[in-house]
């Protein structure tokens, strides 16, 4: 049994590298044809890249595959080989959301990273965000069927191949989940800072408004005529009783 499992130690390790590679391609096909769409030219590589995120996609539902074999069977190196599977799928997110966010919905990356929200045109981030969302729609929607019409196995190697795809699948769902979880929890805590940031507005505007009023209460006193000439001296008085 220890034997089997150091063999599949072994085979994550080698797999686990080629996934990288296959992510490193990825990244620096993506990278050439933000940089073409930043020079104003249509992208070449965008199949190419789409491609091998779907290859190192399906390596790494895989490897998770293997990983939970080794946590069942409590291998010492388990819980290593899944941070070092998760570090991939983790970068496999990263990059298929730059290749959407850039590549997909058309816009230079000096415009989605420099450039403030304020500054961009409306409809460029209307658009590219309208993409993103039916790309991620589609992600659900493909998931959804693929569950749907999912086949149950008959023998060990079969459901055991089915079970580590699926866990794979689940994982992304639950990776997916936490990314919206995320959003609602940025959302409240954008909603407390606005009504602190309105509560703070209108303190410091009735703050001003009484300076502004000191200021000229100090500047008719420095002003004043206090001499014994200035008939008003003694109205002064009384306003200051």
């Amino acid at each position: 049994r220890l034997e089997r499992l150091q063999r599949i130690v072994s085979k994550l390790q080698m797999e686990s590298g080629l996934c990288e590679e296959q992510l490193n391609q990825a990244d620096t096909l993506l990278q050439s044809d933000i940089r073409l769409l930043n020079a104003g030219k249509a992208p070449q590589k965008a199949a190419e890249v789409e491609r091998d995120l779907d290859k190192a996609d399906a390596m790494i539902r895989l490897l998770f595959n293997d990983v939970q074999t080794l946590k069942d069977g409590r291998h010492p190196q388990g819980e290593q080989m899944y941070r070092r599977v998760y570090r991939l799928h983790e970068r496999l997110v990263a990059i298929r959301t730059e290749f959407n966010l850039r590549l997909k919905s058309g816009v230079p990356a000096a415009v989605t990273v420099a450039a403030p929200l304020a500054q961009r045109p409306r409809a460029e981030l209307d658009e590219a965000t309208l993409r993103y969302l039916q790309d991620l729609l589609g992600w659900v929607e493909e998931n959804q069927r693929r569950l749907a019409v999912a086949e149950w196995g008959v023998d060990l190697p079969t459901v055991e191949s089915q079970l580590g795809g699926h866990r794979g699948l689940h994982h992304s769902i639950e990776e997916f989940r936490a990314k919206i979880e995320r959003a609602r929890a940025d959302e409240n805590s954008s909603k407390a800072r606005l009504r602190h940031l309105e509560s703070l507005h209108g303190f410091v505007s009735a703050a001003t408004k009484e300076l502004m009023w000191l200021n000229e209460k100090e500047e008719e006193e420095v002003t004043f005529d206090w001499s014994d000439r200035n008939p008003n001296v003694a109205a002064k008085k009384e306003n200051y009783s």
